[in-house]
């Protein structure tokens, strides 16, 4: 008698252990009643609004039909919607999906950085990565790199555009000019406004994702000029690089990525990261943005902390070189 009921107290705490293992695990999972809010330093209808919503979808199907929510919070070069994710409860019901600017560019752009792109935030997957596109409009007489660089030193500063103060595409004009060209940056609140007046005439040329300009170039209402990155677009194999061109300072790719609050438990982390990387992999989203010229990647949360380490400190040099400031 002694020996069985021990063996059943045994038995009664080991169900007790793994009913609140179970439980502790079910609550550090994301509520499927609760939506998930996925935030976007960019406004409605640019390239990370159409893949949010796209991948948002998958994420959903994948999380007990989770309701997703994209919500666009342009402005401030970025700092708006990194602060929205760096403040919210770390359950991983707030995402923040952004370009590399938000977390290796923008803190070294203050004096005083708005968060700490490290220690206020946990990443959680890379979702591709791209080289930058430099386009023209069709009136302006250039056709490559040194072709633009010799207009502006003849005529004077050249109107270029880019999504926004601080982004990849303003730092490669700043390259640029200290490379000898004379470029007068135009910043935006995103791709559209910027492709917009690029399209019109008020801008001469703009350093932007391949997501955006390869429609046009392929109707042949814009002309490229260049792509950023070590290798060439899949999407533009024709085009050659700034490195193939003379200006080897511009091979550095840029890319998009989900980041949660710091203080995620990793059940949590690893929930989203297989479901967004599920997502990414599947055959129709390859198949509607990898012609754009994305890289589509999908890579571990450990593999993604590395990789905005390395960047952090790559951006980090560029900036102190080329004196950008945003404060």
């Amino acid at each position: 008698m002694p020996l069985i009921a021990t063996t059943t107290r045994r038995q009664f705490l080991a169900l007790s252990m793994a009913l609140a293992a179970g439980g502790s695990r079910a609550q550090a999972l994301p509520d499927s009643r609760r939506p998930i809010r996925i935030v976007i330093p960019a406004p409605p209808g640019g390239p990370a609004d159409i893949l949010g919503r796209a991948l948002g979808q998958h994420l959903s199907a994948a999380l007990d039909d989770t309701p997703v929510i994209v919500d666009s919070k342009p402005g401030g070069a970025s700092v708006l919607a990194a602060l929205a994710v760096a403040r919210a409860a770390p359950d991983g019901h707030t995402l923040l999906l952004t370009i590399n600017t938000t977390h290796t560019q923008v803190p070294h752009m203050f004096g005083k950085p708005p968060y700490d792109p490290f220690g206020e935030f946990t990443p959680i997957t890379q979702v591709y990565r791209n080289g930058s596109v430099l386009v023209a409009h069709p009136a302006l007489p250039v056709n490559d790199l040194k072709e633009l660089v010799e207009l502006s030193k003849a005529n004077g500063p050249i109107q270029a555009g880019s999504p926004g103060a601080g982004t990849n595409g303003h730092l490669y004009i700043e390259m640029l000019n200290d490379a000898g060209a004379r470029l007068s940056h135009i910043p935006y609140k995103g791709s559209a406004d910027a492709m917009r007046d690029l399209l019109g005439g008020f801008v001469k040329v703009l350093f932007d994702s391949p997501s955006t300009s390869v429609p046009h170039i392929r109707e042949n209402r814009l002309k490229v000029l260049a792509v950023t990155g070590p290798v060439r677009l899949a999407a533009l194999p024709e085009v050659k690089t700034a490195r193939e061109q003379g200006f080897p300072a511009l091979d550095i790719t840029g890319w998009m990525g989900f980041f949660g609050p710091a203080g995620m438990q990793t059940a949590v982390v690893e929930r989203l990261n297989q479901a967004l990387v599920a997502a990414i992999r599947k055959p129709e989203i390859r198949a509607r943005f990898e012609p754009l010229g994305l890289e589509l990647t999908g890579t571990t949360a450990a593999e993604f902390r590395s990789i905005v380490r390395d960047d952090y400190e790559t951006w980090g040099r560029i900036i102190r070189q080329t004196g950008v400031k945003l404060d």
